[in-house]
């Protein structure tokens, strides 16, 4: 892929990323240049999805296609009905087509090879491979046509090193921060499950998002959004208090958002030149 971390950013910003809900009851994220926009996965109701896309400031009808990351329902529940309403093709690699039956959902599918840039709705994407219980998942790369970059990686055991060469340079930054250790290790969750969620194959602990967020920041990060927290396993506190902990050693100067089930969030677009110190 070979991608270069640029140093500096334009003073106007026109990309958005809002995180319409994440969690294991339902996840989508906008992604908007100000004029197009997409969808990386539908996991709730097409009306509610449509709902929160209003609450976020982002127009319904300007979704031009939606990313899937894998095939597990909290990602692809409201896809069908969203797809086919409103004319939207429907984005995801061939292991993930095949696993959620995409071609029975929508109208127009289109398969995306990992590691590769496609045009998609006029954004330049690039799905990378994640590691997870599924069948072929990955996060994605998505980039503006000004340049600006916004990196996501939900529902992965551990960043693989195409996902961090892929996330690299992001003005905007989505990544898992699902559960803290020491609450999965003594929480209510039968054995199986808690290893399932903390093997190579599950899910991104406070302390491991951390890790890789230390590894991915570079001087042009504006927003670091953390997703898909564990109601059970987890709180927002711990989530604020690992993040800015190692984001502070690092001098970052940007918004760290902590993203939520059940609101919208995202990231608010400044003018500033750069968010380092």
């Amino acid at each position: 892929m070979g991608y270069t971390a640029a140093m500096t950013r334009t003073l106007a910003t026109t990309l958005r990323v809002v995180v319409l809900g994440s969690g294991s009851a339902g996840n989508a994220i906008a992604v908007s240049d100000g004029v197009d926009a997409l969808l990386v996965d539908c996991g709730f109701s097409a009306r509610e999805t449509s709902r929160r896309l209003v609450a976020g400031g982002i127009d319904p009808a300007s979704i031009g296609a939606i990313l899937v990351t894998h095939e597990h329902t909290d990602h692809t529940r409201g896809l069908e009905v969203f797809a086919r309403r409103r004319n939207v093709v429907v984005c995801a690699t061939h292991g993930t087509r095949r696993a959620a039956g995409l071609d029975a959902l929508a109208t127009e599918v289109r398969t995306l090879d990992p590691g590769t840039t496609h045009e998609v709705g006029g954004f330049r994407v690039v799905p990378f491979r994640t590691s997870h219980d599924a069948a072929e998942p990955v996060g994605y790369r998505v980039e503006t046509q000004a340049g600006e970059v916004a990196g996501i990686a939900t529902d992965t055991g551990f960043l693989t090193a195409e996902a961090e060469e892929a996330l690299a340079g992001c003005d905007v930054l989505g990544l898992e921060s699902n559960h803290d250790v020491h609450m999965l290790e003594t929480g209510p969750y039968p054995y199986f499950l808690k290893r399932r969620i903390a093997s190579e194959r599950g899910h991104l602990s406070n302390e491991a998002a951390a890790g890789a967020i230390e590894r991915l920041t570079s001087p042009r990060l504006r927003t670091v959004l953390a997703l898909h927290r564990s109601r059970t396993n987890n709180t927002r506190e711990l989530v604020l208090r690992e993040l800015e902990r190692r984001l502070s050693q690092l001098g970052f100067e940007g918004e760290l958002v902590a993203a939520d089930q059940s609101a919208t969030c995202g990231d608010v677009p400044r003018a500033q030149e750069t968010l380092f110190g």
